[in-house]
C-alpha cells in the first residue's frame, strides 16, 4: 500500500534540499521504509511535524 509522507519543520528550517522549503513530501511504497522515516523524523533536530496519507488521499 503506497503512502505520501510529508515532513514540515515547525521551526521553519529547510527540509526540501532542492527548494529550501520547510516542507517536503515523498511517495513511500514499503511499510518498513515508512516506519524508518517516521522514527527518523521523531529525533530530527528540525522539530518535524509528520503527516502520512494513503496515495488515495485518506488519512493513514
Amino acid at each position: 500500500m503506497p503512502w505520501i509522507f510529508t515532513a514540515t519543520s515547525r521551526t521553519g528550517q529547510k527540509v526540501n534540499i532542492i527548494t529550501g522549503a520547510p516542507t517536503d513530501s515523498i511517495a513511500v511504497y514499503d511499510e518498513h521504509d515508512l516506519n524508518r522515516r517516521i522514527a527518523l523524523a521523531e529525533n530530527d533536530p528540525r522539530d518535524l511535524d509528520v503527516n502520512v496519507r494513503l496515495i488515495d488521499g485518506t488519512e493513514a
